[in-house]
Parts: C-alpha cells; structure tokens; sequence
C-alpha cells in the first residue's frame, strides 16, 4: 500500500503543479465567471438606453389603440400623449398617416432592440385591426385571418394506427420538445467530458509510454510490482481530472452564489420540470464512470508501445470512439432522442457516456436503462483496469518495436 500511495502522489501533484494545469483551469474557471456575467458585459457594449416613455402624437383614436395594445404587452414603458418636451429614455412616436397607416418614431438615443420589438408589434396590431375596420369584416371574417391551417399527416408508417397518426400529425414540425435547462445540462457534461477525455488520455498514454522508452521503468519494477505501479498511475490520472472537474463545480456554484441569474434564467427560459433532477444525477455518474474508463483504456493502450512515435497511433481509438460517441449524441439532440440509433449505442460501454445523458432527457426512457448503462460502464471499467495490469505486466519490458509485435507476444504469454 505504501508503494501504491508513494507513486500516487508523485503523480497527483506532479500533475496538479504542472503550469499547463493551472492555466487550463483558470482559464475556464474565468470563462465560467464571464458566463455568469454576460449579460451585464453586454450591457457594457450596448450603447442604448431602455426607454422608460412613449409619447404619442397624432389621430386620437389611433394613439388610444395603441396605448391598449402596447399596455396589453406588459413592458416597463408608460405611453402618454407628447407634452412637447422629449427627455432622456423617452421617444416620440408620430401618427403621419391613417389611409395608409404611417409612423415616425423619434429618440434622442438608440431603442434596444427588444423594446423596438415591441413597439413594432403593437404598431402591427393596430394596422391589422384598422385593416379589418375598413374592409367591414364581421367577427369572424376577422377571426379567420389568424387562423392556423388544419394539416392531417398521412405517413405511410404510420398506417393503420390511429394512435400513431394522431401523433405523428400532433407532431407538427417535427421538432421536439426539449427542456432548455436539460439541454444545457446535457451540452455541458458531454463537451466537458470529450474534451477531459482528450487531454487526459494523452497524458496518461504518455505518462507510461515515456517510462518504457526513457528504461526508467526497469528501476521502477526492481521496488513496485507493475501492476501496482500501473493502477497508481491510473488513480492519480483519474484523480488529477476529477480534481479539475470539482474546481470547475465549485466556480460555477461560487457564480451561482455571487452573481444574480434571474434576468439570464427569463431570458433563456430556464426552467427546471420533472426530469431535471434526474438528468442532472446520471449525467454526473455517465461523466465520472465515462471518465475513468477512457483513461483505464488509454493506460492499456499506452503500455503496448515501445517508441514514443507509436503513441498517437496506440490511441486513435481512444479518438475515435470518443469522437463517435461526442457526434451520436450531439446530432441525436434535435432530432428523435429515442431512435434505434440512439438506443442500441447507448449500450455500447464506449458510446454509453456520451449517449445515456440524451435518453435521460427523455421522461419515457424510465429508471431501468439508465441502470443497465451504469452497470455495464462498471463492468467495462472492471475488464479494462484488469486487461490493462494484464498488458501492463506482460510487456512492461519489451523492447519490441511496433504495437502488433507487442500485441502478438502479449497474446502468447
């Protein structure tokens, strides 16, 4: 035990010290902060002021509709006849013309364009209702100009089930209907995850490559058994990445603490429902679980090399998969969370990290698949650590050049 801890903790803090560490981290601890702010780092940009008064002049019964339309619009503009006097945050809003209708709208400093929004909208209304005025359109002619289409889908998969008709027609658009706050959760735990992946399992591959190319290892093995020194390495790796993450939870609930996110939360729409907690849970348990097996199996893999320059090639898997699993789960976002593709990748243990967080956004997923991937990500962390000391141990040192040389000795012995 104390062989297993002293290399542990020569590699922890040789890791945590290193300036590449410290840089990475504090950079997206301060990304995080300007996250948090960015709104008001807009607000610094943005040279236009909210107006606080609209002042109408012009027909008075025109100036009347639109003051109950735009009031109807619950801003945090008052509307109010022109006293002749334009002050600071106020603009004057000009009735030229009634047969067509007319506009001119004046400020002495730039409208935000949320607000022009607005003023455009209850301007359009006014029109449409003085449109319908004078072409003398009874109640439901007028009702009829904003009705939708009625649209009947008839899919020839769906044929014959009514049930199935009824929803995919209810479907519209095709587009999902997905929680805002899910959806930021699930990008936040995939990207983190890839891009930890990437970087740790370079680190780590290099970590054990170097020690067999440099011979150092062979003054290693005569004081730690391999397996021992291996299953260290690999812990302080795993700990190294997850000491990172947990800086990066605390920033984010220091931002959460600091800062308030009651104008950026209405703003974005996010709002928790009924899977949020749910989501949150397993796409913690996906990324730590999704995390140590990526590393586990680029320990194996960096232990096949003998040369420094077959590094890259030994974990192109590693790569590989990880960027399948990162595309399978991004572009299945706005499409079917539930499809077959979804589905059958999702009980891949290399694809489950990545894919599993999307099928928990999907209240019809239930509790039972979510556990089935836990436990196949814990199998799969068994095998790998267990193939890994194996491989470890049987080609610590080899001098062969090239992966399958090793590959093929490892498989005799």
């Amino acid at each position: 035990m104390s062989k297993f801890l002293a290399t542990f903790s020569q590699t922890y803090l040789s890791k945590v010290r290193a300036k590449s560490f410290m840089i990475s981290t504090l950079i997206i601890v301060l990304l995080i902060f300007i996250g948090a702010n960015f709104d008001k780092i807009i607000g610094i940009f943005d040279s236009s002021e909210e107006l606080t008064t609209i002042k109408v002049e012009g027909n008075e019964a025109v100036a009347a509709q639109f003051e109950t339309v735009f009031n109807a619009l619950e801003t945090d503009i008052s509307v109010s006849e022109n006293d002749g006097e334009l002050g600071e945050g106020e603009a004057l809003l000009t009735i030229e013309e009634t047969e067509p209708m007319t506009f001119t709208i004046e400020a002495d400093q730039e409208i935000p364009g949320d607000q022009m929004s607005d003023i455009e909208m209850a301007l359009g209304e006014v029109q449409r209702s003085a449109t319908i005025q004078s072409l003398n359109l009874s109640p439901e002619e007028a009702q009829r100009l904003n009705a939708t289409p009625d649209i009947t889908y008839d899919i020839a998969s769906a044929a014959g089930d009514p049930e199935e008709e009824e929803a995919t027609a209810s479907e519209g658009d095709g587009m999902p209907d997905i929680n805002i706050l899910n959806m930021v959760v699930f990008y936040v735990t995939v990207i983190v995850m890839f891009f930890i992946i990437i970087n740790y399992a370079s680190q780590i591959g290099t970590e054990v490559a170097m020690e067999k190319t440099s011979r150092v290892i062979e003054m290693i093995v005569s004081s730690v058994p391999p397996v021992t020194h291996l299953l260290a390495k690999i812990t302080a790796m795993i700990s190294v990445s997850l000491t990172q993450l947990a800086i990066f939870l605390i920033a984010i609930f220091a931002a959460i603490q600091l800062f308030d996110f009651s104008d950026l939360i209405s703003e974005f729409g996010l709002e928790a429902n009924d899977q949020t907690a749910t989501m949150i849970v397993y796409s913690f348990i996906y990324l730590i679980l999704g995390l140590i097996l990526y590393l586990s199996i680029s320990a194996m893999l960096g232990s096949f090399i003998s040369r420094m320059e077959d590094l890259q090639q030994a974990l192109l898997p590693v790569t590989m998969f990880s960027l399948i699993g990162f595309y399978i789960a991004i572009f299945n976002l706005w499409g079917s969370a539930d499809n077959l593709l979804v589905r059958i990748s999702s009980y891949f243990p290399l694809f489950t990290p990545f894919v599993m967080p999307l099928r928990a956004m999907n209240e019809e997923t239930g509790q039972m698949p979510l556990l089935i991937g836990v436990a196949i990500l814990l199998v799969s962390i068994a095998l790998a650590i267990w193939l890994a000391a194996s491989v470890y141990r049987n080609s610590v040192l080899s001098t062969s050049n090239g992966i399958f040389k090793n590959l093929k000795r490892v498989r005799k012995e």
